[in-house]
């Protein structure tokens, strides 16, 4: 969501690296003071004012300035003055969610009004009323409209934090290093294919297909299912292998009608569906006012259950009323997710979500990498569920699982994502602020059990590669190194190769999933490798 953005919060003056919201004021909080155990200094807000906007470094300010880079004192200049494009209404309902306050309060741990005071709800009127002020949403802002003459910053546990960042940039580095050098280590020992004369399957097959919309309606669970059905156009004793594509957080069946369309093409039936409690629309509604939650956390089981049902529903109807175009065999379902599509997937391969150890770990307020992990705010909100009710969510019919940037690290664990047996690739982006590669992709993929498993790292690549969903690209990633359509012929050749191998058994396209295809078809600036073997060992 644009609302959350990853900051250094005011360099050495603030301590360190921290999250923080780009905003504004007016109740003038008159200094920013910063202890560390027994020592406190303090910073007035006019000086950070008067170098915000003219670049001067008044007395008061320079006894810290002498400390920070060039490059550093740019960076604070900026981020004190950055105007994020949101309205009052917006960012107060978000705040007033429960993944809102769940933000709040971890930044309110070190943002205080007090040494001992949680600034949660100094922080929330702050937010609120320097976006509604005319000056808009921008950190000085924030700073002039906190309610209270000074603003206290927890100066130990920012740096704390800032270690912990730096810390996790660093193993982030090193993991994709080493997956890196896995790819090349691998390519060395597959066979030699020149993949120049081998078809190029980004490009569409040959069979044209048809689209259907369904309305399906589970009356128990009270949910209406918006599907879009791709079938090919084949003879009718032909049988039709099946993929559902399941959206992430925000979006909806649009995101993917390349794919499901590109999928058509080499004769598999596509389904695309909206999940009603995690869409566009409900987002919508939620911004809107008519909704309180970004999201509820029933919807980590509504979501596999929808897809479990449509399926259902997709037998009926072949049985009820036979297709002229083959038969659909619905006993052999591929699945295709992003972010909480992929966790969709995952659990209907039999990941269970662990909601005991989410009412545990969800509770630690320590400083850990999770703080950079705002991923784990849908995770924890599955915590809310009973732990004493046995979600069963698997499929049998679904046989292999095509996971793009997914959400698995405590929602599900080693323990849950070690039990899968099935086919399974991991498509990582190694500039994914949402669900950071290192904590839910390359981890999580070492922890898995399948003999058949591949990761996909994409370089610079980000959460969302439409464009239009819930979750804003960092500018820098946008305006130089990201492709939306690099990425997507990669999703569209890989996710091919992947189910024509395990749901048709095309031992042709198999040697597609090596790392010498992937690096076949990598360009510049996002660049991808391919690996099929990983252990937590090798990060270390």
């Amino acid at each position: 969501m644009k609302i959350l953005r990853y900051y250094w919060l005011i360099g050495i003056i603030l301590g360190s690296c921290c999250w923080s919201w780009r905003s504004q004021s007016v109740i003038a909080a008159e200094r920013v003071s910063f202890w560390y155990s027994a020592l406190e200094f303090s910073v007035p807000v006019d000086s950070l004012e008067t170098y915000a906007q003219t670049g001067e470094i008044d007395g008061a300010l320079a006894t810290y300035a002498q400390y920070i880079s060039p490059p550093e004192l740019v960076k604070l200049r900026t981020t004190l003055t950055y105007q994020a494009d949101i309205d009052h209404v917006t960012i107060s309902r978000f705040l007033n969610s429960s993944l809102g306050e769940n933000v709040l309060k971890y930044i309110g741990d070190i943002i205080k009004t007090s040494p001992n005071q949680n600034g949660f709800y100094a922080l929330r009127s702050a937010l609120i009323l320097a976006a509604a002020s005319p000056k808009k949403l921008t950190l000085l802002n924030v700073l002039r409209q906190f309610p209270a003459d000074t603003i206290q910053v927890d100066a130990q546990a920012s740096l704390k934090l800032a270690d912990t960042f730096i810390e996790l940039q660093e193993q982030t580095k090193k993991a994709i290093a080493t997956v890196a050098k896995q790819a090349v280590i691998e390519g060395k020992n597959e066979s030699d294919i020149d993949f120049t004369e081998q078809p190029n399957i980004s490009k569409l097959g040959t069979f044209s297909s048809q689209r259907k919309t369904l309305v399906i309606v589970d009356q128990k669970r009270d949910r209406i299912l918006d599907v879009d059905f791709y079938r090919p156009v084949v003879n009718k004793s032909a049988s039709i292998p099946v993929i559902v594509i399941s959206h992430g957080f925000g979006a909806d069946k649009s995101n993917f009608s390349y794919l499901a369309k590109h999928l058509a093409s080499y004769g598999f039936a596509v389904a695309i569906l909206n999940h009603p409690g995690s869409d566009r629309q409900n987002l919508k509604s939620f911004l809107a006012g008519t909704t309180k939650e970004v999201v509820e956390a029933k919807e980590s089981i509504n979501r596999p259950r929808d897809i479990s049902y449509l399926l259902d529903e997709l037998q009926r109807q072949e049985q009820t009323h036979p297709s002229q175009l083959g038969t659909l065999n619905l006993d052999r379902v591929g699945i295709i997710g992003h972010s909480l599509g992929a966790y969709t997937g995952l659990a209907l391969a039999g990941a269970k979500p662990n909601i005991e150890h989410l009412q545990q770990y969800c509770q630690g307020e320590q400083i850990n990498f999770d703080w950079f992990n705002p991923s784990l705010e849908f995770q924890c909100l599955a915590s809310k569920l009973s732990a004493i009710k046995d979600y069963q969510l698997s499929d049998k019919r679904i046989k292999a699982v095509f996971a793009i940037n997914p959400i698995s690290s405590n929602i599900l664990g080693e323990q849950e994502l070690n039990k899968l047996k099935l086919p399974v690739a991991f498509v990582a982006g190694s500039s994914d602020l949402i669900t950071p590669p290192l904590l839910e992709q390359i981890k999580p993929f070492s922890w898995l059990g399948s003999q058949d498993k591949y990761l996909l790292l994409i370089n610079q690549g980000t959460h969302s590669y439409s464009g239009s969903d819930a979750f804003g690209l960092p500018n820098s990633t946008t305006d130089k190194s990201f492709s939306p359509q690099l990425a997507r012929g990669y999703f569209k050749a890989m996710s091919l190769a992947f189910m024509k191998t395990y749901l048709v058994n095309s031992p042709e396209y198999r040697s597609f999933l090596s790392s010498n295809y992937a690096r076949h078809i990598s360009q510049k600036p996002m660049q991808l490798d391919l690996i099929n073997s990983l252990t937590e060992g090798d990060l270390k």
